[in-house]
């Protein structure tokens, strides 16, 4: 089951109604088959049913924030980061008054020291943008592509994102539309928790990566899962360069702002609704962070130079185990 699942399970029945009107809204856009290396692929109904699930529902999130007045500016769905005593690992200080300042912090913890200038740089599950907003405001990419299932995502992305050298494109992280070895860098911010076959995820960040390209991966598991995901990587041929547990400094930020965040959609049903996706105290997510049944962590990962791509990389069958 994947997290995203999860998440819609633990919802009492009058707090599923929000997501049940998310559902009904219908795309314009048609929904081609997934494409694996330029072929059509199979995948079972179940795992396609569950992405077309998830692909409406941020489709339904993506829509709901264009209604409103916020919906310019809310460029994260992040749950943000507050630094604590132990200090970080962002070379770059947010202001203290810049709008959407903690799903900022995140994203300059998640690139840490990472080099990014000169280099091309894919942003799986890029949401609203706000990572590549962080990119250009910040650094001098060689090229970004931010990439994402939801149409509305992309959509907004394209309107609001229009910066030189900067693309968006619809698609499966489970199935990467580029080239091997295209990319020097790969971010993934709080996103593969939904993904039905997350082995496939890894394996494809591995293969569009170059030899010592950096992979900068962040989410929150439950601490089995996290561990489970930690050993795959390495055993697909990542490198871990860094592995940091920002459990804490993600309860800070979701205590200073989940509620606030929640003001923009229009209903109570709604903010009840979206409290565990939110992350807002006392939701389940929350409260499973605050004792300790699931980790949120950031690893920067590299795929070792001149080592090519071992075999087992290209079998990427599911994971059979907890990730599941």
């Amino acid at each position: 089951m994947s997290e995203l699942t999860s998440r819609v399970s633990e919802l009492s029945p009058s707090r599923r109604k929000l997501f049940e009107e998310l559902l009904k809204a219908k795309d314009d856009c048609p929904e081609p088959a997934p494409i694996v290396h330029g072929e059509r692929s199979k995948e079972p109904a179940t795992t396609t049913d569950t992405k077309r699930t998830c692909q409406q529902f941020f489709d339904g999130i993506n829509r709901q924030l264009d209604q409103t007045l916020f919906g310019k500016y809310s460029l994260y769905l992040n749950f943000g980061y507050v630094p604590d005593d132990r200090g970080g690992y962002a070379s770059i200080p947010v202001p203290e008054h810049t709008l959407n300042r903690n799903s900022m912090r995140l994203v300059l913890e998640v690139v840490g020291d990472c080099p990014l200038e000169k280099r091309r740089i894919l942003d799986v599950g890029c949401g609203r943008g706000g990572t590549a907003a962080v990119i250009h405001q910040y650094f001098q990419a060689k090229q970004f592509i931010g990439m994402d299932l939801s149409y509305e995502a992309i959509r907004f992305c394209k309107a609001n994102h229009c910066y030189s050298g900067f693309a968006f494109h619809q698609g499966d992280a489970e199935s990467l539309p580029f080239p091997d070895t295209s990319m020097d860098v790969v971010i993934n911010i709080e996103s593969s928790s939904s993904y039905p076959n997350i082995r496939a995820f890894f394996c494809e960040v591995f293969r569009v990566l170059v030899d010592g390209g950096d992979f900068l991966y962040s989410d929150v598991l439950p601490v089995r899962r996290m561990s489970e995901c930690t050993a795959l990587l390495k055993t697909i041929g990542f490198q871990v360069v860094q592995d940091r547990d920002i459990t804490s400094n993600v309860l800070l930020s979701c205590d200073e702002v989940a509620r606030n965040r929640m003001l923009a959609y229009r209903t109570a049903s709604q903010i009840a609704e979206l409290s565990g996706f939110l992350g807002a105290p006392g939701s389940a997510v929350y409260e499973d962070m605050k004792n300790g049944s699931r980790t949120y962590r950031i690893l920067r990962l590299q795929r070792a130079g001149n080592q090519g791509q071992p075999e087992r990389v290209v079998d990427c069958l599911p994971f059979r185990g907890a990730l599941e």
